[in-house]
């Protein structure tokens, strides 16, 4: 035997909407609110909206906003959508959206919109997606940040590569090189969302495609700082230098020598000191060709650094001092 169940549609709707976070109100002609259901958490009591309608909800510039919309939708009959904010105990802000649609009244024979006796008015609570919404405009804003720098970076290196290359294959040859160099650090930078990275990778990272057969690679001694990405990218490039010149004409060549490469934490923030010694000496230093602008002037004045170069057949000292403190 088969038994009826009798279900009560209110009910069922009702229950649905406490699980669907949704709340509904409805208005008279005179904006006051004469029902409210499921009203979300930050919100007052039913019985307060009830008796205060809109004022009880939303700081006085918000109500006035509000109420203003609803006014257009009893006059027009055309629905709204309204995204608005209100403070909350447990949360600086919160953000709704609300839809508000007149509850027509029968027009008259010939005309479209007679008014309306009432509003229906659904909110729902989109904070969430607010938030979202912000960390992808600051993301956007980052990477549009990020972007103008290294193509500045990009211009800079462009005009001294230019300025101290005999021809167009050899201005080719450490262009492309230099580009590479900064597309290694840009890489790491991305991949720690551009929160830093630490400097032993970085170094090893620009270094290590120039160990040639035999050669030890740099030794590292000191500090591992967490560096930010614009101190990345520069101190990438000045590593890169001192890397493809000792590959050309130093320890990374012969395997004759050692390279040190020590950090430390100064007074002033940070320090890098390349210091590289060759077991026989080259019979004349690198001239200036070897990325010396790069090396004395883009990366410390991009990192308002000072800098240090000692260039002699058997030594290459270079040391870097930056103001920057530690990333924790």
């Amino acid at each position: 035997m088969t038994r009826e169940i009798s279900v009560d549609r209110i009910k069922t709707l009702l229950r649905g909407l406490r699980n669907s976070g949704l709340c509904i109100m409805y208005h008279d002609a005179e904006l006051a609110v004469r029902m409210v259901e499921n009203p979300p958490p930050g919100w007052p009591p039913s019985e307060v909206i009830l008796a205060e309608g809109d004022a009880a909800i939303f700081e006085p510039e918000t109500f006035a906003r509000v109420m203003e919309t609803k006014r257009q939708v009893l006059s027009s009959g055309a629905p709204a959508r309204l995204e608005v904010a209100r403070r909350e105990a447990l949360r600086e802000k919160a953000w709704y959206e609300l839809h508000i649609e007149a509850d027509p009244l029968p027009p008259a024979e010939g005309e479209e919109h007679d008014g309306a006796r009432g509003l229906f008015v659904s909110a729902i609570d989109i904070t969430e997606l607010k938030n979202r919404e912000e960390a992808l405009r600051s993301l956007l804003f980052e990477v549009n940040h990020r972007s103008r720098n290294l193509l500045a970076i990009m211009q800079s290196v462009l005009g001294h590569t230019a300025r101290n290359s005999a021809s167009v294959a050899e201005f080719e040859r450490k262009f492309r090189g230099r580009v590479a160099a900064l597309a290694h650090s840009q890489d790491l930078i991305t991949r720690s969302n551009w929160q830093g990275i630490r400097f032993h990778r970085l170094a090893l990272n620009q270094v290590s495609e120039h160990v040639g057969p035999g050669a030890a690679p740099p030794l590292m001694l000191g500090t591992d700082p967490l560096i930010g990405p614009n101190t990345a990218l520069h101190l990438g490039l000045a590593l890169h230098e001192l890397a493809v010149n000792s590959a050309t004409f130093g320890v990374l060549a012969r395997g004759r020598g050692e390279i040190v490469i020590r950090t430390d934490t100064t007074r002033e923030g940070q320090m890098m000191c390349w210091e590289e010694r060759l077991e026989v000496p080259r019979e004349s230093a690198p001239g200036a060709g070897f990325g010396q602008a790069i090396l004395r002037q883009i990366v410390p004045r991009a990192l308002n650094g000072s800098v240090e170069l000692e260039i002699e057949p058997d030594r290459i000292h270079y040391r870097i001092d930056w103001p920057e403190a530690v990333i924790v």
